[in-house]
């Protein structure tokens, strides 16, 4: 080795070293990342996403301001003392009080019970399920009455006959008046269930789960009857005889108004008409609420479905231990002969857990050491919903109150509903709020006046928001009515790597049972979503009613235990061995198709004709209360990272790949020059050796 051939190679070697890292450099400097070097997903807080340090003072409650203005409004004092009205419409009184009709209708609007027809949204609840003198006593009075089941009945008041009461020479007030008639115990925001999605194509499903195979045999659904239960089939005409059968029925139950708006329902349709090419569709739109929820069910039910695919939910308004009044409904369709099939949830990654913590005694709960306060981030214009329930749903004698906040600890709203261990009481409080400006809120926990003396356990879900993730607790994150007994719950994995979705709701069930049952793919192409992907336990859910559908053709006689233990046996374990409350008993795969199997040429069920025509144009029942029902939109504020993002355009995408191509060649010249000059080294210790 002479002198000119290690000066070469010392070159050599350090101008691949200075290529390497330039190209390194320029790669990370762009957004790119070193392989096996990249940030995981999981979001990581920032200074505009800070854990706030404030202490706050306990607001005055209810029936303080009832003393302060009962002398000169004492019909409005009695009011705010009502135990039977929820507390959002005692805010509404007080606003008009205070500013006006004008400022009682912003609040109204901002809190969710207006609708677009400047009529007040209601739920009454009774402890008698006969509604039909009280219907009429209603509508005498000029109160619209939507639907009813069992005993609850919604309602709807116009802003004119409120503000005609009140402006009275002796003013009067209606929803006191209604609170006193026979039979009514509660008067409460209507519920609002949310659709699980967090968008000629054929998803990828069909595959993953080998239902094409059962199709290659001849098992395709036919004279099997699948109804979809939903809150919006906007754009379904549009794919009847492609994506859809070239017939399906339609009914709609409450209001229409997101009926066309809302495409969730046909993307759903379209994972089952896929599965189950040749399975008859019953389309059932539903506005959210359980009264219309339960008669979307019946009338599936009337038209003899044997599998109804529910992709919609609520959060933290029942027990979670399969009773409730939608969960009777579910398990009574499910006694019935009805495999019903619903979403797990997407809030696992919004979901806080707890037992009330309150070391310096003032009322206020701690989250953590020092911090009375759980942050999260809102969007502007869009309702977030958020809800916070304990476990004392068999005395509600433990009172607590919700308290929403800015970032700065100053109250924008409160809910104090009574639990005093009264008949139709809840241990539940919780706001449906519409922001002004995307930004960092934060939430407080109140013990009212210290009366509660158990040790309970929270929850919290914010839907339509983040969700600090140091707060996020995923277990136990299960909407209703996937916790109902006669519920086959799905949660959600990548259709391409089987990963467990960062928001797919887990168990297990307040009495214990492992839920979700089974896994199914998500993040799925879809002709209603399209460019986008159909993603969420949404998308997952109608892959396991195709696939239903599949079996009870293979196999007529299965009950919805029968299924349900078929899908089960056959799924893909992933995560732990054996069931468990993240992937329930894996995910979704048929196995081998059975061979010869002759289709089913009638109906499973026969109670009623399959009915051909594409949809009836009038609705013929209503409840009441448009819901969220609409994907939560990405934020920009506090959390940096893949939750929360939209997904990558095409040209970020194309960006992303010259990125990595840029940062592996970098990698290599580091590689190659680094060896040049290990090379050298040994042989020159080598060469000094031999010289001695």
């Amino acid at each position: 080795m002479n002198r000119q051939t290690i000066i070469i190679a010392v070159v050599a070697a350090g101008i691949l070293l200075l290529a390497g890292i330039g190209a390194l450099a320029y790669g990370i400097s762009q957004g790119g990342e070193i392989p096996g070097l990249s940030v995981a997903p999981t979001p990581v807080p920032t200074s505009a996403f800070e854990i706030p340090k404030i202490k706050i003072t306990p607001p005055a409650d209810l029936s303080t301001i009832a003393e302060e203005v009962r002398k000169e409004y004492p019909e409005l004092a009695d009011l705010l003392e009502n135990p039977e009205l929820g507390s959002v419409y005692k805010d509404f009184y007080l606003a008009y009080q205070k500013g006006g009709e004008e400022t009682a209708i912003a609040l109204a609007r901002q809190r969710g019970i207006l609708n677009e027809q400047d009529q007040i949204a209601m739920t009454l609840v009774l402890d008698s399920e006969d509604t039909g003198p009280l219907i009429a006593e209603l509508e005498a009075e000029g109160i619209i009455v939507q639907a009813s089941y069992k005993n609850k009945i919604n309602i709807l008041i116009p802003i004119a006959l409120i503000k005609e009461q009140i402006e009275q020479k002796e003013p009067d007030l209606i929803l006191e008046r209604i609170s006193n008639f026979e039979h009514v115990i509660r008067l409460e925001v209507p519920t609002k269930a949310t659709i699980k999605q967090r968008g000629v194509i054929q998803g990828q499903g069909v595959n993953v789960t080998l239902a094409n195979e059962w199709q290659a045999q001849g098992i395709t659904g036919k004279g099997v009857k699948v109804g979809i239960l939903d809150l919006g089939f906007g754009g379904y005409k549009d794919l009847l005889g492609r994506e859809l059968p070239d017939n399906v029925t339609v009914e709609v139950f409450g209001d229409p108004y997101n009926f066309e708006e809302e495409v969730h329902g046909t993307a759903c349709a379209e994972i089952v008409h896929e599965m189950a090419p040749d399975a008859e569709l019953y389309l059932a739109y539903y506005d959210g609420s359980d009264v219309a929820m339960a008669l979307a069910i019946e009338w599936l039910k009337s038209q003899g479905v044997a599998i109804i695919s529910n992709s919609t939910g609520s959060n933290g308004l029942t027990p979670m231990d399969g009773s409730g009044f939608i969960a009777d409904v579910v398990n009574q369709a499910h006694d019935e002969g009805i495999f019903f099939v619903s979403a797990a949830g997407n809030e696992a990654d919004v979901h806080w857990r707890g037992q009330f913590n309150d070391p310096d005694g003032n009322t206020i709960h701690e989250f953590s050491p020092d911090n009375e306060l759980l942050p999260f981030a809102a969007p502007a214009g869009y309702p977030v919903q958020i809800i916070l329930s304990w476990d004392d749903w068999q005395n509600t004698d433990q009172d607590y109150d919700f308290l929403l906040l800015d970032k700065e600890g100053n109250l924008i709203a409160k809910s104090e509903e009574p639990q005093e261990g009264q008949p139709g009481e809840m241990p539940v409080e919780g706001f449906l709020y519409e922001f002004e400006a995307e930004d960092v809120y934060t939430l407080a926990i109140q013990n009212y006046e210290g009366r509660a003396t158990k040790n309970v356990t929270f929850d919290i879900f914010i839907h339509g928001g983040l969700m600090h993730p140091d707060f996020v607790v995923a277990e136990r994150s299960l909407s209703s009515p996937a916790d109902a007994r006669g519920a086959f719950a799905v949660g959600a994995v990548n259709w391409a790597d089987d990963v467990l979705e960062i928001y797919s709701s887990q168990g297990p069930t307040a009495d214990g049972r492992i839920k979700p049952d089974l896994a199914a793919p998500s993040v799925v192409d879809s002709a209603s979503y399209s460019p986008d992907a159909f993603d969420g336990t949404s998308a997952a859910t109608p892959h396991v009613a195709g696939a239903a559908a599949l079996v009870l053709q293979a196999f007529p006689d299965f009950s919805p235990d029968d299924i349900a233990a078929f899908l089960q046996e056959h799924a893909k374990d992933l995560g732990p061995s054996g069931p468990d409350n993240a992937f329930g008993a894996g995910r979704l795969e048929l196995d081998e198709a059975p061979v010869a199997v002759e289709p089913v040429e009638t109906p499973v069920s026969t109670e009623a004709e399959p009915v051909e025509t594409p949809v009836a144009e009038e609705p013929t029942a209503v409840a009441e209360l448009l819901p969220t029902s609409t994907p939560r939109p990405p934020l920009e504020v506090g959390l940096p990272g893949q939750t929360g993002l939209p997904p990558q355009t095409p040209a970020e995408e194309e960006e992303s790949s010259g990125l990595s191509l840029i940062i592996g060649l970098g990698l290599c010249l580091v590689c190659l020059g680094g060896l040049l000059f290990l090379g050298l080294l040994v042989g020159g210790l080598v060469f000094m050796r031999r010289k001695k």
